[in-house]
């Protein structure tokens, strides 16, 4: 709440400041107060925009650059709306551009405050030493790698489960214990009470399902607490509003790219042998096969000698042409025609095929939870992970939507992929496993001393 109204008056006070440039380093007298206060309303509108992009979530979750870069999308979304309003009538007391003038000194202000605020939690709270509780080597480097971009941890090393009798004599020289999701039962719970009764933070990668119990609601039977556990799915008028609203939106959306469309069908085949849209079969809710529509990134029967295979980062397959429509998500436009059938969702887990699905099954029986929802163009796994990230970990995302669906949700998902379909790392593919250069802590702690 007090970096929401932190934003709103620096928003308002942007708007201030290029008044008083406007007027040569000062506000004129016979400026009507109630102008100025005007001002408060796009000003207050402004946190509508901030909190659908998800401005106001913890701090550790990014690193400064992403900080910075997460607010300057939407305020100049934001700014070139009420400019739209403005211009509608005679909504202002300055020109029309006013609002597009102020938003240089509006980002300026937004990236300074927020960026010192990063800067003075990092100095304040960051740098903490996190090992990492596994069950092998492999695990260890994996999980360790995730913190690449996290600037407020420093990875000590990891800790193998046959070397947990260490943790208790050396717990005081760490700050933070991640657990692997297979650490589970009593060591879980001896480690949770360990590391609680010596202050320490522990962060949980949740098993599957863990998030399936995470979303149950508690109830008194008797004299007896109770987790109520319903199956995954949306109710009757989640699915009346969140078909009325794909409707809506994929017909504003074909409008506006239609232009991309046009291009798009007249490159695509001239730049390589090939329809420009090709289809493929893909599973929808319920298990349902249907057929996805897509603009063609890659060479004609890329698939024909190697059999279905996800793509890899540098993949030869792909077209120059492809490499910038996958990039800014281009490829997937056609499937708004999926929604408009009613195959799809705007939001929604990303539809796989069959072939992978079964090989997923094997080892992830948690899967076909992900069905239990219209597929989507876009979703929670899209924006908040990597098109490289392994499918379990997406799998964690998905359900996480599925058992937490809401309206406001969507909301936020759609706006956020606008930023995402930006950064054109999320949309490299798979990187074979390499050693990151974590270090098991089991030597140096026998050796009393920290990596």
């Amino acid at each position: 709440m007090i970096l929401a109204i932190l934003d709103i008056v620096l928003v308002y006070l942007g708007y201030i400041v290029t008044i008083w440039f406007y007027h040569v380093f000062s506000i004129p007298a016979d400026l009507e107060t109630l102008n100025l206060l005007w001002l408060l309303i796009p000003s207050a509108t402004a946190f509508i925009f901030f909190y659908f992009f998800d401005l106001y979530k913890n701090l550790r979750g990014s690193s400064l650059k992403r900080q910075i870069y997460s607010r300057i999308l939407p305020v100049v979304i934001f700014s070139f709306f009420v400019s739209a309003v403005s211009f509608s009538g005679s909504l202002m007391f300055y020109r029309k551009s006013f609002f597009i003038e102020a938003l240089i000194i509006q980002i300026i202000l937004l990236s300074a405050t927020h960026g010192g605020i990063w800067l003075m939690a990092n100095k304040l709270h960051g740098r903490k030493r996190v090992v990492i509780i596994c069950e092998d080597e492999n695990t260890g480097q994996y999980l360790a790698q995730k913190f690449n971009d996290h600037k407020w941890f420093a990875i000590s090393g990891y800790l193998p489960l046959d070397q947990i009798s260490h943790l208790e004599s050396h717990i005081d020289k760490f700050d933070v214990f991640l657990l692997s999701p297979a650490i589970m039962g009593r060591i879980k719970s001896d480690i949770l009470n360990l590391c609680i009764k010596n202050g320490k933070e522990v962060l949980i990668v949740p098993h599957v399902s863990d998030l399936i119990i995470h979303s149950a609601k508690s109830q008194q039977i008797g004299d007896m607490l109770v987790n109520s556990i319903y199956a995954p799915g949306l109710n009757i008028w989640q699915r009346i509003i969140k078909r009325c609203f794909d409707v809506f939106a994929c017909m504003i959306l074909l409008v506006l790219t239609s232009p991309i469309f046009l291009v798009l069908l007249i490159i695509i085949p001239l730049t390589s042998s090939g329809p420009a849209i090709y289809k493929q079969e893909r599973i929808g809710l319920n298990g349902k096969p249907y057929w996805i529509y897509k603009f063609r990134s890659m060479i004609q029967d890329a698939e024909k000698i190697t059999g279905p295979v996800l793509a890899e980062n540098n993949d030869s397959r792909i077209t120059a042409i492809g490499k910038f429509i996958r990039a800014i998500r281009l490829d997937e436009l056609p499937q708004l025609l999926n929604v408009l059938k009613g195959e799809m969702s705007l939001i929604g887990p990303r539809p796989e095929r069959e072939f992978f699905i079964s090989q997923y099954m094997e080892t992830l029986p948690y899967y076909s939870y992900r069905l239990s929802v219209k597929p989507g163009i876009t979703g929670l796994a899209q924006v908040l992970a990597y098109y490289s990230t392994t499918a379990e970990d997406k799998l964690r995302f998905d359900l996480l939507y599925v058992r937490n669906y809401s309206f406001s949700m969507d909301m936020k998902i759609l706006f956020q992929t606008l930023q995402v379909v930006l950064q054109r790392d999320r949309a490299q593919g798979l990187v074979k496993n390499s050693d990151y250069g974590y270090q098991s802590l089991t030597g140096s702690l026998e050796q009393d001393k920290v990596i």
